[in-house]
């Protein structure tokens, strides 16, 4: 009988288990719900499984392959799905599609998907939008991370209606229970749906730079949102310039791309763990 198999035996088998049997043997009792959703688990289960060092390039579309080199290894996506925008956090691949919130894990083949559910009405304010520019169905501003401490990972959306700012739609997706719930406190102010987002260290970052330049952060356990000090004022030119958050050896790191006379410059700023100060690095 399985009550007889020591606890610490038990979870090692567990470990070896893919997500989606992970995600139906948490509804067998409360001991095994209560170890599967343990901070403890998540993170062994991270680090179990030994990905080879090898440079990995995923691509959408036809399938082509490297001859004779054996340092890449291609991993080739559903095109249908894959040419979507998408989000990442540790290896996974966050990529919304009408209807449908796609888990992707491209190392150990891994996917899930979860209902998006209907859109709220005041996407119809915002259907001017070009369908060339490359944005989230329904035009979500969306993120994508882990959280530190519970150790699951999570999908943050929110909607605002283009024309009355203070009318926001916000709502979070718990991978681990599947189910959508609404968020108490919406963001403060305005974001724009085009913007990508970067989790680093249990946060999702946005940056605002159609408006005015800000970086908005979310703490994904406390469900918190708190804004974010921005380098120098000088150091962007909100005329000429680009930026995009990114996750850069586990520090949150802003790349700002800005157009001289003769050509276009690109310089990384990095923050520091306490979100003080900035630093440039390139």
């Amino acid at each position: 009988m399985m009550c007889q198999v020591p606890d610490d035996l038990v979870e090692e088998i567990l470990l070896e288990l893919p997500l989606k049997s992970i995600l139906r043997f948490k509804t067998l009792s409360k001991k095994w719900r209560s170890t599967l959703e343990s901070r403890t688990f998540a993170e062994r289960r991270m680090n179990s499984k030994k990905v080879p060092k090898k440079l990995k390039i995923m691509a959408a579309g036809d399938r082509k392959r490297f001859e004779g080199d054996e340092e890449i290894e291609m991993i080739y996506l559903h095109c249908d799905v894959a040419s979507r925008p998408s989000l990442s956090c540790d290896g996974l691949l966050c990529i919304p599609v009408p209807g449908w919130i796609n888990i992707l894990n491209p190392s150990t083949g891994e996917f899930l998907r979860f209902p998006s559910g209907p859109d709220p009405l005041i996407i119809d304010s915002v259907k001017h939008i070009d369908a060339k520019v490359d944005v989230f169905p329904g035009c979500w501003t969306m993120g994508f991370g882990r959280d530190k401490v519970s150790g699951s990972y999570k999908v943050v959306r929110f909607l605002f209606d283009s024309f009355h700012y203070q009318h926001c739609y916000c709502e979070i997706l718990d991978v681990t229970i599947g189910e959508w719930r609404k968020l108490s406190t919406p963001p403060p102010y305005y974001m724009g749906y085009s913007n990508k987002s970067a989790c680093v260290d249990g946060s999702i970052y946005w940056l605002q730079i159609i408006v005015s330049f800000k970086i908005l952060a979310f703490d994904l356990h406390t469900e918190e949102f708190r804004d974010v000090p921005r380098p120098p004022p000088s150091e962007f030119n909100e005329n000429s310039g680009r930026g995009q958050l990114v996750n850069l050896e586990d520090r949150l790191a802003l790349t700002l791309t800005y157009a001289t006379r003769s050509h276009w410059n690109v310089k990384i700023w990095c923050m520091d763990a306490h979100e003080q100060t900035w630093s440039v690095t390139l």
